[in-house]
């Protein structure tokens, strides 16, 4: 049925495309809301999402590809934060309102790679939501920014981001964090490929063990020979896992097969 731009606020970066299958069914359909990478920043755009929307499209969901403002385009910690909890928010009402097939808000289902992890698990997290997600998939989620401030791995990204050093104003570092978070309440499946250098896998393993202590239902479906941007190769292992842990029923009861 193609692709709809829908705009959930007026700043030029508050849009999302939203896919639906070529033959919906009748029946609602479940949202996956896709949030990309780039380590927050305006050098990188939703289009890197646009494959996997598409494919989820193709395997029977409604597929919600957001844009935010980012670093360099309007965006800071304030404002991204505020546009992510806006855009899901929009599954509720805006996107209903222009889609010709109908829509299930009870079943949504949030997935991020790399920085959009970060901000896909953070806003499960937030329990105040109208829209509360159905589950979490983290692709090799960057899970704990404070650790990272704090050991100055990505520290220039990460002050670009919030406009403080770590220094000045940890609070605000460990309260992006998901893994500072926890628990959610949110099942969430974690995909890290083990060769990636860029977020290492410890991440992942570390947001888990912690979701699991808190009492969330989590797993790590970890990807040997995969690295970082595998996510967004289509012929990667790391691909098609995705697509099954935003289309099976229940995969945090699954190891993956990984």
């Amino acid at each position: 049925m193609g692709r709809q731009r829908i705009e959930y606020g007026s700043a030029p970066e508050q849009f999302g495309h939203l896919y639906l299958p070529a033959e919906p069914t009748g029946a609602a359909l479940p949202v996956v809301m896709l949030l990309h990478g780039g380590y927050w920043s305006a050098d990188y755009h939703l289009n890197l999402a646009t494959a996997f929307a598409m494919e989820l499209a193709k395997s029977g969901v409604a597929a919600w590809n957001v844009e935010y403002r980012r670093v360099g385009a309007g965006g800071g910690w304030t404002e991204t934060s505020a546009d992510v909890q806006a855009a899901l928010a929009a599954v509720g009402d805006l996107l209903p309102a222009h889609s010709p097939v109908p829509l299930d808000p009870s079943d949504v289902r949030l997935l991020g790679h790399s920085a959009g992890a970060q901000l896909a698990v953070w806003l499960a997290g937030q329990r105040d939501s109208s829209i509360r997600p159905e589950r979490v998939v983290s692709q090799a989620g960057a899970l704990d920014l404070a650790s990272r401030a704090a050991t100055r791995r990505g520290s220039v990204v990460l002050e670009a981001l919030f406009g403080v050093p770590f220094v000045t104003d940890p609070r605000t570092y460990h309260d992006a964090s998901p893994l500072h978070r926890v628990p959610t309440g949110v099942p969430t499946v974690c995909l890290h490929g083990a060769e990636d250098v860029q977020v290492p896998v410890a991440a992942s393993r570390v947001y888990v063990e912690a979701a699991l202590a808190a009492g969330d239902r989590a797993v790590l479906w970890e990807v040997p020979g995969e690295g970082h941007n595998d996510f967004l190769d289509r012929g990667s292992r790391s691909w098609a896992l995705s697509l099954r842990a935003a289309l099976d029923p229940a995969p945090w009861l699954s190891d993956g097969g990984a």
